[in-house]
């Protein structure tokens, strides 16, 4: 079914049908969002980007694998794209395979290649210059790298698949570390954080390096440009921010911080180096909320609502993973499960967020977000 907006609890921005007298548009696209729709025959669902933020669906792309389609990935990062936006990634959980694409004008989306995830239920995968590494979630998990051709074609790292803490940890992502010399993996079950060292030649990692979380249940994370780990805790509705040193130990700054929410689930920051503050917002999948966190310079967080609610969306939306534009000024949240929506906010300087659309009719089988 074609996705089309409705206002809901929302007002719905049509800024980007209008026309100026002229008959000229007020908006050009610039930007992309892509969805991995994780049904049984897989696709990537892909929208543009207006210079306002709203979102026009441009097409669905076939995976050639399948997704899980109602068992939930339960992961951030289902679907990825390369630092330079010429290629895009995604799993396909029900057949343990990933898919690679190169990225075309309009976004449109060109299959390249499907490869073994190298393990069973792939979640979630990360990339840094030419290597990309997959978690394999089920069986005994692990992690498994690639190495990424100049057409965007994967081929196995040999003898890079790393274990985890133990055997089936319930682990919810795999993330390269900015400079792409550190690999980090949370673990639900086990309210572990596994850190992993990448020789930048190899690509292949050594760890894991086990360490305790701040908070049950660490579920997603993400960096800030300094470096920064913030992650989200699943069991309290918490969030944690640590300090990362080279060798990949952790250093807990700020410790289990209540955003008041029901399951604080995905993580996603601001990524605009001109912005005077860095902000991260964490997904509450269990009250359909957004909970906004200031980053201060030496990695501490605070929320930036007393109540914890930064963005309030339908009780029923149940909001997943998220995508930011590259301009951090527009914010994306897949509302999953039961609603079936694409909710787009903008992002203010003081870090609060205005929704100003709510694209409907998104498979409910979705799970993972990305966009430029």
């Amino acid at each position: 079914m074609k996705p089309f907006s409705g206002n809901g609890l929302c007002v719905v921005s049509f800024t980007a049908f209008l026309l100026l007298t002229t008959g000229a548009a007020i908006s050009q696209t610039t930007g992309a969002v892509y969805i991995n729709t994780n049904q049984t025959n897989n696709e990537v669902w892909s929208y543009t980007r207006a210079t306002d933020g709203t979102l026009t669906f441009a097409g669905s792309f076939s995976t050639q694998g399948s997704g899980s389609n109602a068992s939930n990935l339960s992961s951030q990062g289902a679907v990825a794209l390369n630092k330079n936006g010429k290629f895009l990634f995604v799993v396909n959980a029900g057949s343990n395979e990933i898919t690679s694409f190169s990225v075309q004008p309009g976004g449109h989306l060109t299959f390249v290649s499907k490869i073994p995830s190298g393990g069973q239920f792939p979640n979630s995968l990360t990339t840094a210059g030419n290597f990309l590494y997959v978690l394999n979630a089920h069986g005994t998990a692990h992690i498994n790298g690639f190495r990424i051709s100049q057409t965007g074609a994967l081929r196995a790292i040999a003898g890079s698949s790393r274990p985890l803490s133990t055997a089936a940890p319930n682990p919810a992502q795999v993330q390269f570390s900015p400079n792409g010399m550190l690999l980090v993996v949370t673990e639900i079950d086990t309210d572990k954080l596994d850190t992993y060292t990448v020789d930048s030649t190899t690509g292949l990692a050594t760890g894991p390096d086990v360490q305790d979380s701040a908070g049950p249940g660490p579920f997603g994370f993400a960096f800030d440009n300094k470096g920064h780990l913030i992650v989200s805790e699943v069991e309290l509705s918490s969030a944690s921010s640590y300090t990362v040193s080279s060798s990949g130990t952790l250093t807990v700054v700020t410790g289990a911080l209540d955003d008041f929410g029901v399951a604080a689930c995905w993580v996603i920051n601001t990524n605009n180096r001109s912005f005077p503050q860095q902000y991260s917002y964490i997904t509450n999948t269990g009250d359909g909320t957004v909970s906004g966190f200031s980053i201060a310079v030496d990695g501490s967080i605070a929320l930036l609502n007393a109540d914890g609610k930064t963005l309030v969306l339908p009780s029923n939306s149940s909001p997943l993973d998220m995508a930011i534009s590259r301009d951090s000024n527009f914010l994306y949240v897949l509302e999953g499960i039961s609603y079936g929506g694409l909710a787009s906010a903008q992002i203010h300087a003081d870090g609060s967020l205005t929704q100003f659309q709510d694209t409907l009719g998104i498979p409910l089988s979705a799970y993972g977000i990305t966009g430029n």
